[in-house]
């Protein structure tokens, strides 16, 4: 893990997803805890905090955390949410006066937006063992705002009895490559996908990431639209990304592929309908619990026929912030401070997630999607999660159209119009 988290510390643009990750964040609300701000125990009075966060894999197990700390503290009424749209949902929380005081943030843009509500975590005792690979997506105008929950990577699950019975014996590094793995799944009568792209940040975020972060300077290109010098259209594997948009719909769910949800995209895999999925290392536990038997590995995407090019994305999924107008801050850091000292329990063997703090370590339970993850890691085979560079907020609005030309009811040229004028939109807010 030494050799992984040293490897990622070179690299300049390792940023958060989830994903899962993941960025993912589509999950049914869950809390801990009560609903009262205060109550009477033992003749204290009882101190509540509020946690939201988006990462909808673990879910169950955020509210068991929270039950621990309670139990372990019972002075604390730890009231943990696990929420569907995010984003929104914590603008309006802010907005009515109903605000959290941790709640999670992705890296660089997202985090430098938030940042006049945030707390300086410098000199918090945990801070010494963050990753490096870690920092930078936190770090604004000097000052260390997050605790890094994870190391997160995400390419194509591969199902791999699927491809040994397809006669498929390794996996693909180049377009060529990726579709005549399909082909062959076809010719074994094996459906290939059932991507989720009902879900903005599978497609408009994850999928849609890769060809900026092929860029040779993927900061640089995106700097260059913001200025209006670079057109999105121009980005170099753009037509690769197409080309692998079209293969997952056409060898999978076709134009119904924007009705299938996560959870019926990880069903799917997991319980054997499908060969493939586009998704992270997030997944493991899901997957596990419909599946424990499965073997499984995770591939890069591949977006050109140059196998050097093909690397997978690799960064910090999100990031516990405190908001500096909470009125229970000390509880809150003694929190955060709790999690670190507890992060082998909690991050690492119940959340299931690659830590980023060097005093953790991961584990073979972590399982084949982690092991696969540190090769490319250590293997110098990795590229930035570039759409934290992307005006705020517009991951969510790039779906849009992306979801209509699967549809069919945008072509390429103007789901790429559409595209640019919400990006310009941004960046004129």
């Amino acid at each position: 893990m030494k050799k992984l988290l040293s490897t990622l510390c070179t690299t300049a643009l390792l940023v958060m997803s989830l994903a899962g990750c993941a960025g993912g964040n589509e999950a049914p609300k869950t809390a801990a805890g009560t609903s009262n701000s205060t109550a009477e125990s033992g003749g204290g009075e009882k101190v509540t905090i509020k946690l939201l966060q988006f990462k909808q894999e673990i879910t169950d197990k955020v509210k068991a955390m929270a039950d621990d700390y309670m139990k372990e503290n019972p002075n604390v009424i730890l009231e943990a949410e696990v929420t569907k749209d995010y984003e929104t949902i914590l603008k309006t929380r802010f907005a009515s006066g109903d605000e959290p005081d941790i709640f999670m943030t992705k890296a660089f843009t997202d985090i430098t937006d938030w940042s006049g509500k945030l707390v300086d975590l410098s000199n918090e005792p945990w801070m010494s063992q963050v990753s490096p690979s870690a920092v930078a997506g936190m770090t604004v105008d000097g000052k260390k705002l997050g605790f890094p929950i994870a190391l997160e990577g995400y390419g194509f699950i591969y199902n791999k009895e699927i491809f040994a019975k397809a006669g498929i014996d390794k996996v693909p590094t180049t377009l060529t490559e990726l579709k005549q793995v399909n082909e062959k799944l076809k010719a074994a009568g094996i459906q290939s996908f059932a991507e989720g792209y009902k879900e903005w940040w599978i497609l408009g975020q994850h999928l849609f990431n890769l060809p900026f972060a092929t860029e040779k300077d993927p900061a640089a290109s995106i700097e260059n639209i913001n200025k209006g010098q670079l057109k999105v259209k121009d980005i170099a594997n753009m037509n690769g990304f197409f080309d692998v948009l079209d293969m997952t719909v056409k060898y999978g769910e076709g134009a119904e592929s924007v009705g299938v949800s996560y959870d019926n995209q990880v069903s799917d895999f997991s319980s054997g309908k499908t060969a493939m999925m586009q998704q992270g290392v997030w997944t493991i536990d899901s997957i596990n619990k419909i599946n424990p038997n499965m073997k499984m590995g995770m591939f890069a995407i591949p977006l050109s026929d140059i196998a050097a090019e093909t690397k997978m994305p690799v960064g910090v999924p999100g990031y516990y912030v405190l908001n500096n107008k909470s009125s229970n801050l000390e509880e809150s850091k003694k929190f955060l401070t709790w999690l670190h000292q507890n992060g082998q329990k909690y991050l690492v063997d119940s959340f299931m997630l690659i830590p980023a703090f060097n005093d953790l370590k991961t584990t073979p339970e972590l399982g084949p999607l982690a092991a696969d993850l540190s090769a490319y890691v250590e293997g110098n085979a990795t590229i930035p999660w570039a759409h934290t560079l992307w005006p705020s907020g517009a991951n969510q609005d790039f779906a849009k159209p992306l979801q209509s030309y699967v549809g069919g009811q945008l072509n390429k040229e103007q789901a790429l119009d559409e595209v640019q004028n919400i990006w310009d939109a941004r960046i004129k807010k």
